[in-house]
């Protein structure tokens, strides 16, 4: 498995060791972003699959895109969309932990972010793949809508992913600005740093992506 892939899968699974090894990288940054474009290049490869097969949003788009071009737009901004995500996340974590003494370098919180982030929507991408696949063997988009319309096991696995992505999220980035060695507040800043981070990823999430 490529570094840059392990980083995203391993990090979804088994955060702490992902992050204290990446740290040992001799350019974590640029780990980091392979990793980031990676889940990105995820999404815009899902996206095609449902332009092709000729999906539609199954939720209302906050942007004014036609719901039958969506996803050809999607697959065309879903790579600078993971990217601007890690830029909003890394710079807010940064700016909430620039007066910390002895906290992170700059390089430091961006990689750790990004393999977060990396995780985080890498788990929230595995409902759409599934999606994907399936329309790509022949499943019409109403009968996978009327599954997942009905009460049961599938609505709950649907939900259940988009659910535990978001928690996957504020953890990661908790972990995230703890391994800065916060000294002020401790780990109840490191939370409410890793949430407040969660909530942006999750905004830009539900703006973007569909």
């Amino acid at each position: 498995m490529s570094n840059f892939v392990s980083y995203v899968v391993v990090t979804a699974a088994s955060p702490a060791k992902s992050m204290k090894r990446i740290l040992k990288e001799p350019r974590p940054t640029l780990r980091a972003a392979q990793a980031v474009v990676f889940v990105g290049a995820l999404y815009a490869a899902v996206s095609l699959a449902l332009t092709v097969a000729g999906a539609v949003p199954l939720t209302t788009a906050f942007l004014k895109i036609a719901p039958e071009n969506y996803y050809f737009w999607q697959t065309i901004f879903a790579v600078p969309y993971a990217l601007l995500a890690w830029a909003l996340v890394a710079g807010l974590m940064r700016l909430l932990m620039k007066r910390e003494q002895g906290g992170p370098a700059f390089e430091k919180t961006t990689a750790l972010s990004g393999i977060a982030l990396a995780g985080s929507l890498f788990l929230a991408w595995i409902p759409l793949g599934v999606a994907a696949l399936f329309m790509a063997l022949g499943m019409g988009q109403e009968e996978l809508v009327d599954i997942l319309a009905r009460p049961g096991l599938w609505q709950v696995l649907y939900f259940a992913f988009y659910i535990l992505a978001g928690m996957a999220a504020a953890w990661l980035l908790t972990l995230a600005a703890g391994l800065g060695h916060i000294k002020r507040g401790g780990r109840a800043r490191a939370v409410i740093i890793g949430i407040l981070a969660a909530a942006v990823l999750a905004g830009t999430f539900v703006l973007f992506v569909r």
